[in-house]
């Protein structure tokens, strides 16, 4: 079964890598491990397969995965997620951030509207703005290519970014997924428009916001602050010097999420919940 050996493929191209986890968390990498020989185990023969337990039809996506005649393609999704956020081997990104960026991600390439892919970028507002929480993810390997500051809007949230806005003048920041467009050079020196693709973040272009680099996004700054870093007036800014090269890395069509974990928003989001988890899977068996 193709998604079968795509699990196991992922995950085994950082195998020395995922091994060290071994060291920090020997129960949940062991599991993982054992799911991973549970599906390198299944035939690859194009016929259904049956034990007491487990009954798979290779042709059947609307339920891939049956246990005692329950469909778990959510189950198969479970495992998928957490195999990779393993190998991702840095937990400062929280689990559920990643779970709902890459569920997103999929979603998006599956319609067609993502022009490079490959390239998932996730800010994590559920961190405390001293933390490096931007993280710029390579969806074919699950490295973490770069992960830096990133600043949240004025009235977001002092440490933390707590409230969350569409409006034209609300210096707040947007959640949700957006498009990463051009590059420009203007007030900000160099910078990357954003296109929301979302209710929450639609008004993002006419709204000005841009990720740019700035010297209150820095760790200078967050020395002579107290600890906290700067604030934009809604955009996703960057430490100044690092800014060109990270917006180079992610620009023109790339997928970026700016995550928190705010009720109204994950409960309206047409990208997360619009998604069947079967469909997922067969985005998978195209890869």
């Amino acid at each position: 079964m193709k998604i079968a050996f795509e699990f196991v493929h992922k995950c085994s191209d950082n195998l020395l890598f995922c091994s060290a986890m071994l060291n920090k968390k020997p129960l949940q990498t062991i599991a993982l491990l054992s799911v991973m020989v549970l599906f390198f185990s299944f035939t690859t023969e194009n016929i259904p397969v049956s034990t007491n337990d487990v009954n798979l039809d290779f042709h059947n996506q609307e339920h891939i995965i049956s246990v005692k005649g329950k469909p778990t393609a959510i189950n198969f999704w479970e495992q998928y997620v957490y195999s990779n956020y393993e190998c991702l081997g840095d937990t400062t990104l929280t689990y559920e951030a990643f779970y709902n960026g890459l569920k997103g991600y999929y979603a998006l390439k599956e319609k067609g509207i993502l022009k490079q892919e490959g390239v998932l970028t996730i800010v994590d507002f559920t961190q405390h703005s001293s933390k490096e929480r931007m993280y710029i993810i390579n969806v074919n390997t699950f490295e973490i290519i770069k992960k830096t500051l990133c600043s949240h809007g004025k009235n977001t949230g002092a440490a933390m970014a707590t409230s969350f806005s569409n409006t034209n003048g609300s210096l707040q920041s947007s959640l949700g997924f957006f498009l990463t467009a051009e590059t420009y050079s203007g007030k900000f020196d160099y910078a990357m428009r954003l296109d929301g693709l979302e209710k929450a973040n639609s008004r993002a272009r006419e709204r000005g916001i841009v990720v740019h680099g700035a010297n209150y996004a820095t760790p200078e700054f967050l020395e002579r602050n107290g600890g906290v870093l700067g604030r934009s007036y809604g955009c996703p800014a960057l430490p100044k010097d690092d800014a060109t090269e990270l917006i180079d890395e992610i620009k023109e069509g790339t997928c970026f999420f700016i995550y928190s974990n705010d009720f109204n928003y994950l409960q309206s989001s047409d990208v997360i919940n619009s998604y069947r988890y079967e469909d997922i899977i067969d985005e998978l068996n195209k890869v």
